[in-house]
């Protein structure tokens, strides 16, 4: 689990000098000593970085750009890595320039760190103050080391610095179309006392950071928790090759006492657990006892079950965006916004149809998207879905529609909703599943095929991502229709996916 590529010349026996660190590498270095490693000497090696983490790091780098209109007038300092020097000595430029009241990514040194501060406002009497924007609802234990690193360095490089705060979206702003109200889009935390009372303790983790840096090798650090807090590392692929096919990562809900209890008992693989460990909830021993035998487990109720679905079926799947700064007049930052639905029906001779709704532009989509599901479902017969997801946006639209609200709820009574993902949780498991019921690990294994790999849009993060791409003006036709028909595509076959799911459970369980 643990194999390293050949290092080559990056990785000599002796080294004269090791890198510099910066504030992407100290916290890299806080998650896991082996990670700052790899990002000094192998940075080549990190998992491929995919469309849909590519555009949540643009979506930030927006939220950066908006929040600097908090602190208007300022001066943007070169942002390249290549040029930190020349970004370092601008800075001090601008900030012996009284008329300039503030930097934006502002550049420092100091004991072999560089940081860049998103902002930094000029606070009178020849103080400033360090700003640190983040594009999420509020605080989280992890930027704290953000901060003080910026603050060590910044005061290390002779920057009086008053106050450390964390700027972050308000998801309470409701915003009524127009230019945002920046004083009511974010929101300031002054974190000053707490970044103080956590240097300390930072300087000398740094200083341990060093010392695996003379190595010739990266450390031997064993996969775990780790691995994916508080970010899933960029080197998960490097590390997590050879070793079991049923590692210990691939058992649902593993808790941090159940993998400490097992990691003390030497266990690696789920199949390796005994039988009288008494740790296991029922679906986890039904995943190691899978595992173990190369069979699937099917309850002979699952398929009692599915036949007592009445026709005609609807399968029914939404699609959503809630992305951090509104584009939807009327929504809150990070509210999840309904803007697509597909619906295919299975009658009971087999015949199926087809139908579905996308809504094309920034207006609310809420109303035209619930008179054409209302007017699809009217028909008696089932809803299936996979997931509670369905549920709550049916109901979540009955609470923003009043006068809908009557049509909207009826199609939740009689047991109309029926949710496949659950029936499989709990009836139906693969040893190839992996301890993933996602409709696209547990399709294949079920009814063969994929599908999703062919498509533009293969999940739905990218499809919410091409949702606010399409309707933005500044795309060009072709494009918007490109990522028209892409949503299509996609929402379709998600709904077709669960009747091919269906049918098979029916007939083979």
């Amino acid at each position: 689990m643990n194999q390293i590529p050949i290092w080559g010349d990056a990785a000599p026996a002796a080294r004269a000098s090791i890198p510099s660190l910066s504030k992407s590498r100290v916290t890299a270095g806080l998650q896991c000593l082996k990670r700052l490693y790899l990002e000094c000497y192998a940075r080549d090696t990190r998992d491929p970085i995919d469309e849909s983490r590519q555009a949540l790091f643009a979506a930030g780098r927006e939220v950066g750009e908006v929040a600097r209109g908090r602190f208007p007038n300022g001066a943007l300092m070169l942002d390249d890595p290549q040029r930190h020097e020349e970004a370092a000595q601008g800075t001090r430029e601008a900030m012996a320039s009284p008329g300039i009241p503030a930097i934006y990514e502002a550049a420092f040194t100091f004991e072999r760190i560089r940081v860049r501060v998103d902002v930094l406002a000029r606070a009178g009497n020849g103080d400033w103050d360090l700003i640190e924007v983040k594009s999420s609802t509020g605080y989280k234990e992890e930027y704290l080391a953000d901060l003080a690193i910026q603050v060590h360095v910044a005061k290390g490089s002779g920057v009086p610095v008053r106050r450390a705060s964390l700027l972050h979206v308000n998801s309470q702003y409701r915003w009524e179309g127009g230019p945002y109200d920046l004083e009511r889009l974010f929101a300031i935390q002054d974190l000053t006392d707490s970044v103080g009372d956590v240097i300390p303790r930072l300087l000398t983790e740094i200083q341990a950071m060093r010392a695996p840096l003379w190595a010739a090798a990266p450390p031997d650090i064993a996969v775990g928790p780790h691995c994916r807090k508080p970010y899933v590392c960029p080197f998960w692929g490097t590390c997590h090759v050879g070793g079991t096919d049923h590692p210990l990562e691939t058992l649902p809900r593993m808790t941090p006492r159940l993998r400490r209890d097992l990691a003390a008992l030497g266990i690696v693989d789920v199949r390796h657990i005994p039988d009288d460990f008494e740790g296991l909830s029922p679906l986890q021993r039904r995943v190691r006892d899978c595992a173990r035998a190369g069979l699937p487990f099917v309850d002979p109720a699952l398929k009692q079950m599915l036949a007592a679905i009445p026709y005609p079926i609807h399968f029914l799947d939404f699609e959503t965006c809630n992305p951090a700064l509104p584009i939807i007049p009327g929504t809150r930052p990070f509210q999840q916004t309904p803007f697509q639905w597909s619906d295919h029906v299975l009658a009971a001779d087999g015949s199926m149809s087809h139908r579905e709704y996308l809504h094309l532009d920034r207006s609310d989509p809420c109303r035209p998207l619930a008179l054409a599901l209302v007017e699809a479902l009217r028909d008696a017969g089932a809803i299936v879905v996979y997931s509670g997801f369905e549920e709550r946006m049916i109901r979540g639209l009955a609470e923003a529609l009043p006068d809908l609200r009557a049509p909207l709820l009826g199609l939740l009574e009689d047991f109309r909703i029926h949710d496949l993902h659950k029936l499989i949780h709990e009836h139906y498991y693969h040893p190839a599943f992996k301890g993933s019921f996602s409709i696209k690990d547990v399709l294949p294994v079920v009814a063969g095929g994929n599908g999703y790999d062919a498509l533009m849009i293969k999940d739905g993060s990218q499809a919410a991502l091409a949702f606010i791409e399409m309707t933005d003006p500044k795309r060009s036709a072709d494009r918007r229709a490109a990522l028209r028909d892409g949503l299509l595509a996609y929402c379709r076959l998600d709904t077709e996916a669960m009747t091919r799911l269906f049918r098979t459970l029916k007939e083979d369980s």
